[in-house]
């Protein structure tokens, strides 16, 4: 068409030579607020996982070839609303260097090629460009060609955050003792009616258990302790699906006075009690992977204080905007809470971290509805996959 703007031609994006770049294993420390994701792993039905982004990032830029074959593994699974702080993950990633500690040069590429350089990439600036404001890459280290994140982890720590309001501290605080050592958390958990999960062991170790007032976090504008923020903090070498939540559930019905801190030697009691009564878990918005150990691994981690400096300062305009959203909302409350008639309790700070209304007709745990144990679970695939007429068992929540 006469006096038409000519067509302007598609850019095409130029294809990324991997043949000229050497491999390095490393491990990845990363957090996290999931409270808008849909957990971390990826998932077929959701594009809203923290891997997913994670993973876009590293192939946008051009870190990994392919996540399929980067070799990537993680700490821990958290799920959907769950957030971490100190997660851990080892992947191949590609290098700037020509050698050097975990440097190689995969089978199809060429050291002649490489362009002369001293500096490594800033993995953490690289990604931190590119992911969610929610998602931050902390720190770098090169690790042993063998090391998973998974596999190689010792130790976990988790942390959940709720407010004091009406609860009986000391009576969780002793409760929660009675969580150390080996045991047979089967109810404790959500026993999953996967084959590999109906194999496994439910004994797992808690190492430590505190509760104790949050270090940065407390109410001071009326002297009242019910607004005060507390941690619960449970250190384990491994945990089950659901754990940590089914246990801050049975604190609860304890800080609440409804449970006794002996009902948490009888749930672990499972030759007595092999089945879990039917209770909902704990609120997932709390709960916090905080951090992991690796003993008998050299884990040397790279801070890039650019992109440290960023990552606080990202966090610090979360904080800000959270904190000023609270004080405005404890202001309202702080003035309703003087008027005549007000009751003065603070139920909702404990309502808050069920999952669905609280019952208001509270059955003990000992005396309700059990769901299906393990052995049921087993009896019920074996049956299944015999073709035989299954019996009827009360179905798991």
């Amino acid at each position: 068409m006469e006096g038409a703007p000519p067509a302007k031609k598609m850019k095409t994006e130029r294809q990324f030579d991997f043949s000229k770049c050497a491999r390095r294993k490393v491990a990845l420390m990363f957090a996290y607020l999931g409270w808008d994701y849909d957990g971390l792993v990826v998932q077929a039905d959701s594009d809203n996982t923290i891997e997913e982004y994670i993973f876009h990032a590293l192939e946008k830029t051009k870190l990994i070839e392919s996540r399929e074959a980067c070799g990537w593994t993680r700490c821990g699974r958290t799920d959907k609303g769950v957030s971490a702080f100190r997660q851990v993950a080892s992947l191949i990633v590609r290098s700037n260097l020509k050698e050097g500690p975990g440097v190689f040069w995969p089978e199809g590429t060429n050291a002649a090629n490489w362009k002369e350089t001293t500096q490594e990439i800033d993995f953490c600036q690289a990604l931190n460009g590119v992911l969610p404001k929610e998602v931050r890459v902390l720190a770098w280290s090169v690790v042993p060609e063998d090391f998973s994140a998974r596999f190689n982890c010792t130790q976990r720590v988790y942390k959940y955050f709720f407010a004091r309001g009406q609860l009986n501290v000391d009576a969780m605080i002793a409760g929660s003792r009675l969580l150390i050592g080996e045991h047979d958390f089967r109810n404790f958990c959500r026993i999953d009616k996967n084959k590999a999960r109906l194999e496994t062991s439910y004994v797992r170790t808690i190492v430590n258990v505190t509760l104790e007032p949050s270090k940065w976090s407390c109410d001071t504008a009326s002297g009242s302790s019910a607004y005060d923020m507390l941690e619960l903090t449970v250190v384990g070498s491994s945990f089950l699906w659901h754990q940590i939540r089914c246990i801050v559930a049975v604190l609860l019905a304890i800080g609440s006075g409804r449970e006794s801190p002996e009902v948490i030697s009888q749930l672990l009691d499972i030759n007595t009690h092999p089945r879990r009564p039917q209770y909902g878990m704990a609120s997932e918005t709390p709960l916090c992977l905080f951090d992991c150990s690796y003993d008998g691994v050299n884990l040397e981690w790279t801070w890039q204080p650019r992109a440290l400096n960023a990552t606080i300062v990202h966090l610090q305009k979360i904080w800000v905007d959270l904190q000023t959203k609270a004080n405005m909302v404890r202001r309202m409350l702080g003035d309703l809470e003087e008027l005549p008639g007000a009751s003065g309790d603070s139920n909702g700070m404990t309502d808050y971290l069920y999952c669905g209304p609280p019952a208001k007709n509270y059955i003990p745990l000992l005396q309700r509805p059990t769901c299906d144990g393990l052995e049921d679970k087993r009896e019920k695939r074996n049956a299944k996959q015999n073709g035989a007429p299954q019996t009827l068992l009360t179905e798991s929540l």
